[in-house]
């Protein structure tokens, strides 16, 4: 297998016979021609790996040759090595500025031209294959960049489609919140004038039974406005359009407040109230109303889970960051997916205490249940931080 192909370009037919002959036993093919523009005419129509070029020729001489070589783009990483008997440094230096890589002296030294044509055809190869492979790397980083783009351009249209959708979700919220202030604002009129007027009809009315019912209808009216501000609040804080309003309130007085709004429904279900937090001084930091709507849910939760002459004790305890309420019965132990259910979101039950957490959570706290390991009943804690 030939290792390169080159064109000898002498006017002394005995040096390109002694040049050929070396070549071609290194393994090379070799062409000639005997003077410049015979050169240049082979150059027009073959290609070479190598040119060795003699620099004394009658006509045009193997500078001006080698300048005419590197003129043309084709031809312009052809390598070329000056034959001179010039060994001078002015010719050395001349043979560089007219383009050739090499040269080499007269008489040949076999040794040394075979080292030089090796040493140049495989600078030639290492650079066309160096330019073949920033050629593919050129390729695959114009493919990759445009790949990027498309991506760009498409994770800008998401984007764009995200923050549409965002405005929309941002109205839509808007609206929601107008409809239940909205809503709040209706119902809580709405119930200020029945219970002005219950309680006209309560003093107006002779008999016990109907003031009862009226005392029973304004606890239940109550219990409703309590829960609807409370939503309303509740709403607020998870849409992120309000803060907690903080005031310093003191745990025994709404836990007494909570009773009294189910104080009819106590006596009715005869559960049996432990309040172990009466006469104890436990101030914390919260908002009043939903508080007080959080722990009216507990105690409704009780009192619809228990049979009558069921106990109920309520304890406070301390902690490091702030305060526990521990309500605990003596009714029915219930499974874990019973728990479970209590928090459900879509839970429509009268024992969901998922409003109840979510208050608990507002106020950077928790709620949890599980089965009691002295005995028979339930815990449920009510826990609060205090600043």
């Amino acid at each position: 297998m030939s290792k390169g192909r080159i064109l000898i370009i002498d006017d002394n037919p005995k040096n390109i016979q002694v040049a050929a002959s070396i070549l071609v036993q290194a393994g090379y093919e070799t062409e000639f021609a005997l003077d410049g523009e015979a050169g240049l005419q082979w150059l027009d129509t073959e290609d070479f790996d190598l040119i060795l070029l003699d620099v004394m020729m009658p006509g045009m001489d193997g500078f001006q040759v080698c300048r005419s070589i590197k003129g043309q783009p084709r031809l312009q990483k052809t390598p070329v090595i000056f034959v001179t008997a010039k060994a001078d440094r002015d010719s050395v230096v001349q043979g560089f500025e007219a383009g050739g890589e090499d040269y080499i002296t007269k008489p040949y030294d076999a040794r040394e031209l075979e080292i030089r044509v090796k040493n140049q055809i495989e600078l030639k190869t290492n650079r066309e294959l160096l330019e073949t492979m920033n050629k593919r790397l050129e390729a695959r980083v114009k493919e990759k960049t445009e790949n990027l783009e498309e991506l760009n351009s498409s994770l800008e249209k998401t984007n764009s489609e995200l923050s549409h959708r965002n405005s929309e979700l941002q109205r839509l919220e808007e609206s929601k919140q107008q409809f239940l202030n909205l809503l709040g604002n209706e119902v809580s009129g709405s119930l200020n004038d029945v219970t002005a007027m219950l309680q006209v009809i309560k003093y107006k009315v002779d008999s016990k039974k109907v003031a009862q019912l009226v005392d029973r209808i304004d606890h239940s009216l109550s219990k409703i406005e309590i829960f609807v501000n409370a939503a309303l609040r509740i709403t607020e804080l998870q849409s992120h359009s309000a803060s907690l309003k903080p005031e310093r309130l003191e745990m025994g007085k709404l836990i007494g407040f909570a009773m009294f709004q189910l104080d009819e429904k106590i006596r009715r279900k005869q559960l049996k109230i432990d309040n172990k937090s009466t006469g104890q001084t436990v101030l914390l930091t919260g908002e009043s109303q939903l508080l007080m709507a959080g722990l009216v849910i507990v105690l409704d939760f009780f009192l619809e889970r228990n049979e009558p002459d069921a106990v109920l004790s309520i304890e406070i305890e301390h902690q490091n960051n702030g305060v526990s309420l521990l309500f605990k019965d003596n009714g029915p132990h219930v499974s874990d997916q019973e728990i479970e259910s209590y928090f459900d979101t879509f839970f429509t039950g009268n024992q969901s205490l998922n409003f109840a957490r979510m208050i608990a959570e507002a106020h950077l706290g928790r709620l949890t249940v599980s089965n009691r390991t002295d005995n028979n009943g339930l815990l449920l804690i009510f826990g609060l931080y205090i600043e």
